[in-house]
């Protein structure tokens, strides 16, 4: 069965859970907003990690306890104005107009075996839709079939909003709300290998690079439709419901490194640039960090700089 829109939408009743959480949650945080900043540095969760497979319930344990991130004045880690000027300026911005930042946390995160309890959990969110986006990452395979997932980000009512997934035999494909296309990518050799995909609303238009080359583009990627707030990001794994219902099948095995998201379209020659290690920047939706990525179930962590 494939995974897609007809295998992974068939199941209603995961959605109407994830909307009936979220409204919980959205209570939750408007009452108990003076919890936001402990949850950025804590960690009080770490024991459920041992011996807890049980997805669902510990993710919904997750959306009350820690980042899950909703608008509001102090909800998050951008702020509004900044927010502003990037969907204002969504395509193709140069180098030259963002500040290049300080080398980043050097470390990798590492999936032993396909489970459905190792998972990295980002905790960071959208707090507004966005209309363009690019992802990359330093990614190294695991034995096959297939990578699995490396990265999902799912939303109230869509499980796969933003989905990088090579299940099985075919292709790594890129998602959006759900519609697929394939990836002409192949990173399956084992070795360290640097990938961005870019997306756009406008026209649904998408481009996939590996090491700092383009491989392909296209268009008519869910056209028009924006990338929902609030939800959340997950590394290692791809959800069936808001933040779990995992599934050993279509796990990541293998390594990351250095994943880092915006909220435009980066130029080829920024993508370039960071491939070939000539310059560094951060992502303004998600940043590669030790704080911001917390591990569970086993997920390795060692030091690691893909540009040493």
């Amino acid at each position: 069965m494939h995974h897609t829109a007809a295998a992974l939408s068939s199941s209603p009743n995961h959605h109407d859970d994830s909307d009936h959480h979220d409204d919980g949650h959205h209570e939750d945080h408007d009452d108990d907003g003076h919890h936001d900043d402990s949850h950025h540095d804590d960690h009080p969760d770490d024991h459920h990690d041992d011996g807890q497979h049980d997805n669902e319930a510990d993710s919904h344990g997750y959306l009350q306890r820690t980042g899950y991130r909703i608008p509001g004045p102090r909800a998050g880690l951008h702020s509004n104005n900044k927010l502003d000027s990037l969907l204002n300026n969504l395509h193709h911005t140069g180098t030259n107009s963002r500040k290049k930042t300080k080398t980043p946390d050097a470390f990798q995160i590492g999936f032993p075996m396909r489970t459905n309890y190792m998972y990295g959990k980002v905790k960071m969110t959208l707090l507004h839709e966005i209309f363009a986006l690019t992802l990359c990452l330093w990614i190294k395979g695991g034995a096959g079939p297939g990578l699995g997932t490396p990265f999902s980000y799912s939303v109230p009512g869509q499980a796969n909003e933003l989905v990088l997934i090579e299940w099985g035999n075919n292709p790594m494909e890129l998602l959006v709300d759900d519609k697929a296309v394939t990836l002409p990518l192949s990173i399956s050799d084992g070795k360290w290998h640097h990938v961005c995909v870019t997306w756009s609303t406008r026209d649904g238009e998408w481009e996939a690079y590996q090491d700092g080359v383009k491989r392909g583009s296209g268009e008519n990627l869910s056209a028009w439709h924006p990338i929902k707030p609030g939800g959340v990001f997950i590394l290692g794994q791809e959800q069936d419901t808001l933040g779990g219902r995992f599934d050993a099948t279509q796990a990541f095995m293998g390594d990351i490194s250095d994943l880092q998201m915006w909220a435009n379209v980066l130029t080829a020659h920024d993508i370039y640039s960071l491939a070939s290690c000539n310059s560094h920047l951060s992502g303004d939706v998600i940043t590669w960090s030790e704080n911001v990525v917390e591990l569970h179930g086993g997920v390795t962590k060692y030091p690691f700089d893909p540009c040493h």
